[in-house]
């Protein structure tokens, strides 16, 4: 297939440049002060951009700009494109994780942040000391949003279809697990169905819902638990049932991992649940990041290492 040059030769790649900065910062100043160019030249690229793509692209609010609908999808499109030219002028590089200064950014709910995080900053710290580490609470939509827009490395967690601009590293397949703190009346060695439905429940929700997984499953058999509270993370729970007598369906790995410091006891959940992926995502754009493969790697090996993962 011929390559359409009519369309090419109108394109400055300072233009793209530009355009990217004002999708990630939304505000001409900035954009200005990060190209070191002047505020009245980035007006000026917007111009020619409205111009090239034939769309406003970005309409003012009192405080920056928004993109439109156009632009947004120009977006992936644009920053691939750009990540594509400096990997074809750019001379080859390598990552040495023992010289390596680099600063790796995730996003991660507590599950992921604590199970895979806290053994991968171990390993940063043994084996390329000089690198930092930073965590943020983001999930779903909002993490690959966070990925689209370069503000983080990887995103950990659930996610649903994405797009073809992520790539998508199966980490592993979790399970669920019922905790309750240890001298809880109402549990004894085992819980049967009956007592489960009994008993009050605390949900994690990161949306601030009253049902789950553990819901839908009571659901199929005509049935329906009693859910006190729902709270944002998976630690927030485990304290709860800790200091009272709610009891929390969570994650296997992580009650597992926290039990005994908050002095729970550890049951199989009395009907099938069923189990749920957690995902390694990162940016189509980032293929060639020897850094981020090196990172990638070592969170797999982690994810692996855990009981239960083959």
């Amino acid at each position: 297939m011929d390559i359409d040059k009519s369309n090419i030769r109108k394109l400055d790649f300072s233009l793209l440049l530009v355009f990217d900065e004002l999708i990630r910062h939304e505000r001409t100043t900035v954009v200005a002060d990060r190209l070191g160019l002047s505020q009245s030249a980035v007006s000026h690229a917007l111009s020619r951009l409205r111009e090239l793509f034939g769309d406003p692209l970005f309409t003012r609010r009192p405080d920056g700009l928004t993109p439109t609908r156009r632009a947004l999808e120009l977006a992936p499109k644009v920053r691939a494109l750009l990540f594509m030219t400096q990997d074809v002028v750019s001379p080859p590089s390598l990552f040495d994780p023992a010289s390596s200064d680099r600063q790796f950014r995730l996003a991660a709910n507590d599950l992921g942040s604590t199970i895979l995080g806290e053994p991968l900053l171990a390993k940063l710290m043994s084996e390329a000391p000089s690198t930092r580490l930073t965590t943020r609470f983001a999930v779903g939509m909002t993490a690959l949003e966070a990925l689209r827009r370069d503000e983080i490395d990887l995103a950990i967690g659930r996610f649903g279809r994405v797009d073809e601009e992520f790539v998508c590293h199966p980490l592993l397949q979790e399970r669920f697990a019922v905790v309750a703190r240890q001298q809880h009346p109402g549990v004894g060695e085992t819980l049967s169905l009956d007592d489960y439905i009994a008993l009050e429940h605390v949900l994690v929700s990161f949306s601030g819902g009253l049902t789950g997984m553990a819901d839908e499953a009571l659901a199929r058999l005509g049935l329906k638990r009693r859910v006190r509270a729902s709270v944002p993370m998976f630690l927030t729970a485990l304290a709860a049932v800790a200091s009272s007598d709610l009891v929390a369906t969570v994650p296997y790995q992580l009650a597992r991992k926290y039990a005994a410091q908050f002095g729970l006891r550890l049951l199989a959940p009395p009907l099938e649940i069923g189990s749920f992926p957690v995902y390694l995502m990162r940016h189509a754009s980032t293929r060639a990041d020897p850094g981020l493969d090196w990172l990638v790697q070592k969170i797999q090996v982690i994810a692996a290492a855990l009981p239960g993962q083959e």
